[in-house]
């Protein structure tokens, strides 16, 4: 959880920035959140597939009525974890004493390192490229 309560600090001082969520400061958290998250289960679920463990039908309609409640149950969960005795006030006086990097650094390598590790479980899922001849 200590990748995510970074994701977490690093959107919630660029959203602090933006000004849009002062209201609610720990939505501004979650923005960077929720699809990271769900890139990281959409990982999952390829590596799952490449080693025939479990796999998904996705051929359904792309809004549907359990994906939308899939993503609002995301975040409700996401709201409560970090509104929970204040974890989020806790998690950024933790990393404001730390002097972390740049925000937006910290995003775009996540970003980056997440989505490689995406493409390669698609491509180890799908045996392309440099997993073509595995046969487990």
């Amino acid at each position: 959880m200590k990748i995510y309560d970074l994701l977490f600090y690093a959107s919630y001082k660029v959203m602090k920035k933006s000004g849009n969520f002062n209201d609610t400061p720990v939505l501004g958290g979650i923005v960077m959140l929720l699809p990271t998250i769900s890139a990281n289960l959409i990982t999952i679920g390829l590596l799952l597939k490449g080693f025939h463990i479990y796999t998904v039908d996705t051929s359904g309609p792309r809004y549907s009525p359990g994906n939308i409640l899939f993503v609002i149950s995301l975040m409700a969960f996401l709201l409560l974890y970090y509104k929970w005795h204040d974890r989020c006030k806790k998690i950024v006086a933790k990393y404001d004493s730390l002097k972390i990097w740049n925000p937006w650094l910290v995003i775009i390598i996540y970003s980056l390192l997440s989505g490689f590790i995406m493409f390669m479980a698609g491509f180890f899922s799908n045996r392309d490229w440099i997993f073509k001849g595995l046969n487990w």
